[in-house]
């Protein structure tokens, strides 16, 4: 039995609060207090999910992290919710000659794509857009991207049922679902899942889970997510890539 327990203790997926925090290498998103929520920023591998609504801030948000340069890596950006403009992603500091589009025509080709791109090593990294992950698909990504020296950014709409993550339904009072919903998401293999919840000119971010460090809730940090006439002039005077087209696979 002591065997048994010390075996297990010193397993390397088993984390405790008293140990030092472990060296991994870590891209800061450029907000003091989040990154010092995350221990440092977000990892430089693995699959990090994002729950959020569309259009408030949640890619600027990482915007530091996408554009980290590695010689030769692409990052590719599949079934988007929007168009992707040329000027824009130049804004956050990608070349177009760097990004590839792909647009599948359903969920299951989508998540093949994204460990295809992440096991290709010629990414790194991919940001995909999915309504439903479930546990196993979760592990098929997370292994992908840590094997393989990529990060996959994974966009989900906020407060998934369980039914959505592949969990049996149950009949239940809305609190208990709620809590097996929230217990699901815990079981997810990822590196990281935050929810992001607009608020005017910020953030709010809930830590629902990150390897190596303790869930945190309401870190809310300045942040400038709601279009106006400025981010449209700006574009209008920059936009000199007009005659450069995304790579775009459908």
């Amino acid at each position: 039995m002591n065997k048994s327990l010390s075996v297990l203790n010193n397993h390397p997926h088993i984390w405790r609060a008293r140990d030092q925090r472990q060296s991994e290498t870590k891209f800061s998103l450029g907000f003091p207090r989040l990154d010092k929520a995350l221990n440092g920023g977000v990892a430089s591998t693995g699959l990090v999910r994002i729950s959020s609504l569309t259009g408030m801030g949640e890619l600027s948000l990482f915007k530091q992290v996408i554009c980290q340069h590695r010689t030769h890596k692409l990052v590719v950006f599949i079934n988007p919710p929007g168009l992707l403009q040329s000027p824009w992603l130049e804004n956050l500091g990608l070349k177009a000659q760097q990004v590839l589009v792909v647009k599948p025509s359903s969920e299951q080709e989508s998540l093949w794509a994204a460990e295809q791109c992440l096991k290709s090593t010629a990414c790194h990294c991919v940001v995909l857009w999915s309504n439903a992950v479930n546990q196993k698909e979760a592990r098929r990504l997370q292994v992908a991207a840590t094997h393989n020296d990529a990060l996959c950014l994974l966009y989900t709409p906020p407060q998934q049922q369980a039914s959505q993550l592949g969990y049996p339904k149950a009949d239940m009072g809305s609190d208990s679902q709620a809590n097996l919903s929230n217990e699901s998401d815990s079981t997810l293999p990822i590196t990281l899942d935050i929810a992001l919840k607009g608020k005017p000119h910020a953030l709010a971010v809930n830590i629902r889970k990150q390897r190596h460090g303790w869930p945190k809730d309401n870190i809310v940090i300045s942040h400038r997510w709601t279009p106006d006439n400025h981010a449209i002039k700006w574009a209008m005077a920059h936009n000199t890539l007009s005659d450069q087209a995304l790579h775009s696979v459908s």
